[in-house]
């Protein structure tokens, strides 16, 4: 049933979005010289790696330089809108995710002895993500900060998840891009529960 779920909104989204991905391809490829794609290696369902699909949003040269600078101007507009992800429909389309699961990680992060892990693979990960809609702009890639806390979510999802629970979560994250009209920075208010949490183990 998920699976079905998944290929339909692959295809309806592809459908739609197409004009806006061929568009964004042209000008990524007129901006700046490389790749349309940025192609990732990551950890997906049974510790198997698959090539995530983005838009490049920068430089391929100059890699000394800090993020901010290395962002070409057409990647600095569609990361801002979120429109950098619209490849990663191809990999919901291909079976790599699958609408709602944990993040799906580089393989450098991953430890495939540690347990935590393990539990991670037993699932696809997802396009939306609890420890992402719960964390906001307290959340980052790759789990850079709030490590634990990141984690710890991420297992929390596995406990609750269920068709219901999914379906809740979709629904919170496209409010979310409703009301911020698409604009990733104002989608970064951290569930209050959040905060009672960092601040209980400061203390």
């Amino acid at each position: 049933m998920r699976r079905m779920i998944d290929l339909l909104v692959a295809i309806l989204c592809l459908t739609a979005f197409a004009p806006i991905i061929v568009l964004i391809a042209i000008l990524i490829k007129l901006d700046s010289p490389g790749s349309v794609l940025y192609t990732p290696r990551m950890i997906g369902h049974q510790g198997k790696a698959f090539t995530l699909f983005r838009f490049r949003t920068m430089l391929t040269a100059d890699t000394y330089l800090e993020t901010e600078q290395r962002l070409t101007r057409v990647g600095k507009f569609i990361r801002n809108y979120s429109l950098d992800h619209l490849p990663i429909l191809i990999n919901l389309l291909i079976g790599d995710l699958t609408l709602v699961g944990p993040r799906p990680m580089e393989l450098e992060v991953v430890d495939y002895q540690d347990k935590t892990w393990q539990q991670y693979f037993k699932v696809k990960p997802g396009l939306f993500n609890y420890a992402v809609l719960k964390m906001g702009k307290l959340w980052t890639p790759s789990r850079k900060s709030h490590s634990m806390l990141n984690q710890e979510l991420e297992l929390e999802y596995l406990q609750k998840r269920s068709t219901i629970f999914d379906l809740h979560l979709i629904m919170k994250f496209l409010w979310k891009l409703i009301t911020s009209r698409c604009n990733i920075k104002a989608r970064g208010v951290s569930d209050p529960e959040i905060k009672h949490r960092l601040n209980n183990r400061l203390n």
